[in-house]
């Protein structure tokens, strides 16, 4: 009888209890730094990132060239458009009304000057879920102005892509530092 009932109690064993787990988060492997030389259709030059993919946007109706980098790995793409400088204030205007279009979800931005002897600009940081939080614009006041901004293809949640955005900070601050016209 004592053999039944541990039989019993052993083919009757309780299931082992399940210990939640946290999430987990992808772990983001980021690319070299190196870069290479780029040359617009516009004719400007600038150093662009090895991982990013030129995709040229050449509207007729369109003033200006427009280009994407595309960062494939990250799921992102950085829209830049060059335009020639005929309004300086109206272009900074615009470059400034769209970044503080997103200051209503923005947790808060941040502003990082460019001041070079040949040339000036602003890059922004949008800190916060945020459809663009990365924009910038790079002018010489006199004949040329490019501006961009950074899309990614998904959700944009902050602590995810924290990493990401740091290095493409990175990158968008080199290509305007590299900035050369013709």
């Amino acid at each position: 009888m004592v053999a039944v009932v541990a039989l019993g109690l052993w083919w009757i064993k309780p299931e082992d209890a399940g210990v939640p787990r946290p999430f987990g988060h992808l772990r983001i492997a980021l690319p070299d730094t190196a870069t290479s030389p780029y040359t617009t259709p516009c004719g400007s030059q600038f150093r662009i990132p090895n991982h990013a993919k030129v995709e040229l946007r050449n509207l007729p109706e369109e003033e200006g060239c427009w280009f994407n980098l595309s960062f494939p790995r990250f799921n992102a793409k950085l829209h830049c458009t060059e335009v020639p400088v005929t309004d300086l204030g109206a272009l900074l205007q615009d470059a400034q009304s769209l970044v503080f279009g997103h200051e209503v979800a923005a947790t808060g931005i941040r502003r990082q000057a460019l001041d070079l002897p040949s040339k000036s600009g602003m890059l922004y940081a949008l800190e916060g879920p945020v459809a663009t939080p990365l924009q910038f614009f790079v002018t010489d006041s006199v004949d040329h102005f490019m501006r961009g901004s950074l899309y990614f293809s998904h959700k944009p949640n902050p602590d995810s892509v924290a990493p990401v955005l740091q290095r493409l900070e990175a990158d968008v601050r080199i290509m305007m530092e590299t900035m050369q016209w013709p």
